[in-house]
């Protein structure tokens, strides 16, 4: 049982959103979204009004569930014991995915200091180490991490500011223009090629309903955290990456393995290149740690309902859940092993597009379940607007999992069909 002490408020809150979603995306994603050309600026605006509904969405629903154990017990209170397994499993599953994802990015950053990290056995070695060094912060419980995330957040936050605001002082109309769309396909194509790759820098927006359960007053803190988080980050990725659209050639941008760098040490130097990389590796362990604080209560939160073995669950002494810590962090473990490729970037590309489907698949049940939900809304107006927007919401993810290749496709559903049995077992823990 956790004491109001070792529950956080709107703020931290609020931090954890914007910190889990202000990670690896917004320090790599111009350099693949330079590929498609600076017409991913319409693509922005579009997941950002899409993100804020499904933020809206994830809000509603712990309203309406105070207690309902975040979006597993949404979805198990909405849509039966089954489903809510489900969401559980998959959602499970998708933070292994986004975490190593994650992981890789610091090891990444830290790549640019120490050449050695170029070779896949002893990236993996590291990646596995900052893993484990992220779940001990965890186990002092959510507190630390929170102030974690508030520091990471401002030193992530600044240089990105300072490089993308300072960036509009070199913005070139003409050059952004120029780079609009270097596909060589249509405009319509070259948009939608863009929406999956930018939803992965909105991953997170649902993680203050998730650990709804260590915020105060969840039912007016979670909604506040969560809009407010989707905004700041929302607006910091639209204003940081059209600078950069109109400073560096679409070609160049493409290439680049660290696109903020470059432009800082065009701007200042190589030093402040130096700088940045550091500021974003610290972000990036930020992030890690508020991610694997986020899948943790997740299954904290299924071992509670009995969805998940019972024996996961345990609270520490902080109010960390330390069981499901240490196994998330094993299961981690064993992910970056199984997706060691020739690259970092391979490796990172093949683990981000498994966590954007998973997640993203989560959210349509997070749709679905308000709409189950709405019924007992009140007034009529507000009940209608619940469904409209669980219908928005359920057509935008569903959008964004049909642009999705197919092996990732075909994965999501062997996941989906593997929760049958594993359902059917954990029976006797439920009935118990």
């Amino acid at each position: 049982m956790r004491t109001r002490g070792q529950m956080i408020g709107p703020v931290a809150a609020g931090a954890i959103v914007a910190g889990n979603m202000i990670g690896s995306g917004v320090f790599l994603l111009p350099a693949s979204l330079g590929a498609i050309g600076s017409i991913t600026l319409i693509g922005w605006i579009i997941v950002l009004a899409g993100c804020l509904l499904l933020g809206w969405i994830c809000a509603t629903l712990a309203m309406r569930r105070p207690g309902g154990l975040g979006l597993t017990g949404y979805v198990h209170d909405a849509l039966g014991p089954y489903l809510g397994f489900q969401s559980a499993f998959v959602y499970w599953i998708a933070t292994w995915f986004g975490n190593v994802a994650i992981a890789l990015a610091v090891t990444g950053y830290l790549g640019s200091f120490v050449d050695a990290l170029k070779m896949p056995a002893v990236l993996a070695g590291v990646t596995i180490a900052i893993i484990w060094l992220m779940t001990l912060i965890n186990l002092s419980g959510a507190r630390p991490i929170a102030r974690f995330e508030g520091v990471a957040l401002v030193l992530g936050l600044a240089p990105v500011l300072l490089v993308g605001g300072l960036g509009w002082i070199w913005f070139d109309p003409a050059l952004f223009m120029a780079g609009w769309n270097v596909t060589g396909g249509s405009d319509g194509t070259a948009l939608l090629a863009s929406l999956g790759l930018i939803i992965w820098a909105f991953l997170g927006l649902e993680s203050a309903a998730v650990v709804a359960t260590v915020v105060k007053q969840p039912e007016r803190n979670v909604p506040l955290a969560t809009m407010g988080g989707i905004l700041v980050a929302g607006l910091t990725y639209v204003l940081a990456c059209t600078s950069l659209a109109g400073v560096m050639p679409a070609a160049e941008l493409a290439a680049s393995t660290a696109p903020f760098a470059e432009v800082a040490a065009r701007i200042w130097g190589p030093v402040a290149g130096s700088i940045l990389a550091v500021c974003a590796m610290v972000k990036a362990a930020g992030t890690l740690a508020g991610w694997m604080l986020v899948g943790a209560e997740t299954a904290e939160a299924a071992s509670e309902l009995g969805l998940f073995p019972r024996a996961l669950s345990k609270i520490n002494a902080h109010g960390a859940p330390s069981r499901n810590l240490i196994v998330t962090a094993l299961l981690m473990s064993v992910v970056c092993i199984a997706t060691l490729s020739a690259t970092l970037g391979q490796q990172f590309s093949m683990v981000v597009n498994m966590a954007v489907v998973l997640n993203v698949l989560v959210y349509a049940y997070a749709c679905l379940s308000l709409l189950r939900l709405s019924a007992g809304i009140t007034p009529p107006v507000r009940r209608h607007a619940a469904r409209i927007a669980a219908l928005a919401g359920l057509a935008f993810a569903l959008l964004i999992i049909g642009l999705s290749e197919v092996w990732m496709l075909s994965i999501a559903a062997l996941i989906l069909v593997l929760t049958l049995p594993l359902y059917r077992l954990s029976r006797p823990r439920r009935t118990s």
